[in-house]
């Protein structure tokens, strides 16, 4: 190579690794003119045009670069690192693989694949893509970290730690490396650790919203609501749009019993501009917490910026619904689907306000369609209403209660004289943790509160044996299964199970659940740590109810009342509608709900 170019690109490069790409841009064009077509120019020039933004002139050069370079693997992994900024996964991923199909050794390119498939939704092909990239390069702090934070977000806690752990050695005080592993502490009960990484990591970077957000997260998983509180503060202070610290600051607030303040901070950003994701947060929360005016207001703001937004169209909707304006309610749902028939949440508020209105046969067109994971609870829920409701006995394929529900007896744990005992040791476990003023904002359940976070996460010895006990009744559940590949909830029986959510709910006499169903499981099952006497004194008083409806303004009663007994669990898909009736007692009763999805 000319010297007079050499020198050129090394300095081109200097300059691109300090981030002076107009610089790094001028010197490769410069390159280029006196050595046209020279590959390591061309390199750089795209490498500099990606850093500035300009993707598809990159994109150009990228593969003009291409038919001349000598490390094709090398240029394939940079244009699909551009690809993938722009959100065009699967043609990252395909760039991907061409790489790797050239160098089946290059560890960048493995974790960067894994990186694309996970926001592409393929898991499986992520995690393996990931440990590929570690199996060539153990040290690979990039991958570590994104395998961490992958494990993480599949709610496998325990196992995300061990890469975390490894990045920290290689690089103290790496800050994704502090957040993620402080999540994974918090989410496994080591609380006081969480602490630490989380306090580390908003030490290292003041200014990072994640590093305060999950900070504000552990303090109020330890119960530090004031602490919590000045950190959620300082992390929408930084972040004064950002709709989850709002969501998740409002909630605690509203349960800590503040609830003549809990929209304060959305409103002091909001007095800032007008915000159209803001304003329908806002809405959201007002609604679930009973100030439909205020409600309705905020999402009429959020339609006039945005007159075909689809959520917000969803949302006047069900404000209209509850307002008794079922005309007005149709008409604002129809429109949203119209604005994005693939909003499944608005189809589906669509889909209800047909079956309160009475069309029902229209309801079950609108539902004929396939829905995707995270929507097809809540889709086969309301399918199998609009079947009933229209005299379709076919709702019963979904809603067989013989072969889909069970009652089932825990094993006594090891260490406890009885089931009695247990039960006991359970109850002093889970009474401290109901530090809540009242429900949460929103929720199922009225007269009694709901524990925080994910209860089997909880360190308490007699939590981890509720734990493995309810875990092993799950497979009991799970073999009794019949085998159908066709059924949407059979289809996906499998001895694989994940928690998707794990709580305890403290209900006192008058208390119940309005009837409800878990969008996030597969299976969902509640067992019972206490049940007072006079529960199922009566043939229904505090039974667990399955199949009534749970739109508001269609009448359709249970169709089965289990009796809740100590020490037994109910398993049921996910997807059944179900309540708590009410009851009078002198004691509460205390369950231990949870959901699981296959894994």
């Amino acid at each position: 190579m000319d010297p007079k170019l050499l020198e050129d690109l090394q300095r081109a490069a200097g300059l691109y690794q300090a981030g002076d790409y107009a610089g790094a841009l001028a010197i490769s064009e410069a390159a280029l003119a006196r050595f046209p077509g020279d590959p390591e120019a061309l390199h750089l020039k795209a490498l500099s045009l990606a850093g500035l933004g300009r993707a598809r002139e990159a994109e150009a050069a990228y593969r003009e670069t291409l038919r001349r370079h000598s490390n094709k693997a090398a240029v394939l992994n940079n244009l699909a690192n551009l690809l993938a900024a722009q959100d065009r996964l699967e043609d990252a991923a395909a760039a991907y693989r061409e790489a790797l199909a050239l160098e089946p050794r290059f560890a960048n390119a493995w974790a960067n694949l894994g990186s694309t498939l996970d926001k592409a939704g393929d898991f499986a092909g992520a995690e393996d893509a990931l440990r590929a990239a570690l199996s060539l390069d153990p040290s690979h702090i990039g991958a570590l970290i994104n395998l961490g934070a992958f494990l993480n977000r599949r709610g496998r806690y325990e196992e995300a730690l061990a890469p975390l752990d490894a990045a920290l050695r290689i690089q103290p005080g790496r800050l994704e490396a502090l957040v993620n592993r402080g999540v994974a502490y918090r989410e496994t009960g080591r609380l006081a650790e969480a602490r630490r990484d989380h306090e580390s990591a908003a030490a290292v970077a003041p200014k990072r919203v994640e590093a305060i957000y999950q900070l504000a997260n552990t303090l109020r998983a330890l119960g530090d609501i004031a602490a919590a509180g000045a950190a959620y503060r300082r992390a929408m202070a930084l972040a004064p749009f950002r709709v989850d610290l709002h969501n998740d600051y409002a909630q605690m607030m509203w349960e800590s019993g503040e609830k003549e303040s809990y929209l304060g901070e959305i409103d002091k950003s909001l007095a800032l501009k007008p915000d159209v994701d803001l304003l329908l947060a806002r809405a959201d929360l007002a609604f679930r917490g009973g100030e439909v005016a205020q409600a309705r207001r905020s999402a009429q703001q959020a339609q006039a910026l945005s007159p075909k937004n689809a959520r917000a169209l969803g949302l006047l909707a069900r404000i209209a619904r509850t307002e008794g304006r079922l005309d007005d309610a149709r008409r604002f749902a129809e429109a949203g689907c119209a604005a994005d028939p693939a909003d499944f949440a608005v189809l589906h508020e669509c889909a209800e306000i047909l079956l309160v209105v009475g069309a029902y046969e229209q309801a079950a067109a609108l539902l004929a369609r396939d829905a995707p994971a995270e929507h097809l609870q809540k889709h086969i829920a309301l399918r199998a209403l609009a079947m009933r409701a229209s005299g379709d006995a076919g709702y019963k394929v979904f809603y067989d209660y013989d072969r889909f529900t069970a009652k089932l007896f825990i094993e006594t744990p090891p260490g406890y004289a009885s089931l009695a005992a247990f039960n006991e040791a359970l109850e002093a476990a889970i009474r401290p943790l109901h530090v809540a003023k009242t429900r949460p904002i929103g929720q199922t359940l009225y007269g009694g509160t709901q524990s925080f976070g994910r209860l089997w996460n909880e360190p308490h010895p007699a939590i981890q044996a509720l734990k493995t006990a309810l875990l092993d009744a799950a497979s009991r559940y799970v073999a009794g299964l019949p085998d159908d590949p066709d059924h949407p909830f059979l289809a996906q029986k499998t001895q694989r199970l994940a928690c998707a959510g794990a709580w305890s709910v403290m209900l006192s006499s008058g208390g119940g659940h309005v009837d409800h169903i878990h969008p996030k499981g597969w299976i969902s099952a509640s067992y019972y740590v206490r049940v007072p006497p006079e529960v199922g004194a009566d043939s229904r008083s505090g039974c667990l109810r399955l199949g009534a409806s749970g739109v508001a303004g269609l009448d359709l009663p249970g169709e089965r009342f289990v009796k809740p007994e100590a020490g037994a669990v109910i398993f049921f898909p996910s997807y059944v509608w179900h309540g708590v009736e009410p009851f009078t007692a002198e004691t509460p009763r205390i369950t231990a709900p949870f959901d699981l999805a296959p894994c």
